[in-house]
């Protein structure tokens, strides 16, 4: 069953630390830029932007003659992503789910980096996508995959299962997807499937709070926030022992799992 997160978590200081700790979404999104293949000249629309940086990416790839543009659910994220762009792209408050305002094939390239496991209703995100793109226009989205999770939380699965205390607590996003289930989405709606692949990301970090931060920024506030602050606190300390199994060269090494999938729109339908 579908979930919503909360969007009245966030913070000023969540906000920040995801424009600081968010480059590993970032790095995974210019792989998604690279897919869809943006060209001078086109439209291009960020769907959940956050706090722009790939956002601001993206109109430099479309150059001055092309327009990009970033919704975001999140206003302080959306503050923070006009302060990045000078005038050089567009971002304001909006919803995957309604693009009120935007003209029917209006646009070259709709993406979603590491957005669609936050939506419910994940159909009415893509048909609102599918009315926004021209015809022979492009989607793309980024997604962590429900059957092969990322190491972190592979652990605190573990961790968890293993805790009555814990075994509520809100570890990755609501709605993920797997690539035959993302597939099937695409097609559902007519989509034409051009890519759809799980790619592995290796990251590092230097303590458990580091881990902990990035997970909460990444979430907007909805990473554990089931726990009470005590068992948060226990569970912590139960994590930096169990991560000490990960620990490299480069600090603790955790591979991230994400599903890149992009289709086309057809010229006619």
């Amino acid at each position: 069953m579908s979930k919503a997160p909360s969007l009245q978590l966030d913070s000023a200081t969540l906000a920040d630390e995801y424009d600081r700790l968010g480059i590993r979404q970032f790095n995974h999104g210019l792989q998604l830029l690279d897919a869809l293949a943006l060209r001078e000249g086109e439209r291009v629309l960020d769907v959940g932007c956050g706090t722009g940086r790939l956002t601001e990416s993206a109109a430099q790839r479309v150059g001055p003659q092309g327009e990009a543009l970033g919704l975001d659910p999140l206003p302080l994220r959306v503050e923070r992503a006009l302060q990045r762009a000078q005038g050089r792209f567009a971002a304001r408050v909006g919803r995957a789910e309604d693009l009120a305002g935007i003209a029917d094939a209006h646009f070259d390239v709709v993406y979603l980096n590491s957005v669609i496991h936050w939506i419910p209703d994940q159909q009415q995100a893509l048909r609102e996508a599918w009315r926004v793109l021209k015809p022979g226009g492009r989607i793309g989205f980024t997604t962590m995959p429900a059957d092969v999770p990322h190491d972190l939380h592979r652990v605190l699965h573990a961790l968890t299962d293993s805790d009555p205390e814990s075994q509520h607590a809100d570890i990755g996003a609501p709605n993920k997807l797997t690539r035959d289930s993302a597939a099937t989405l695409l097609v559902s709606l007519g989509f034409e499937v051009t890519l759809n692949e799980i790619r592995a990301f290796d990251d590092a970090f230097d303590t458990v709070d580091d881990v902990l931060s990035f997970s909460r920024a990444s979430s907007f506030g909805n990473f554990l926030s089931s726990l009470p602050e005590p068992q948060v606190a226990h569970l912590r300390a139960r994590l930096a022992v169990a991560l000490e199994a990960h620990r490299g060269p480069r600090g603790l090494q955790l591979t991230r799992r994400m599903i890149f999938a992009t289709a086309r729109k057809p010229l006619a339908h």
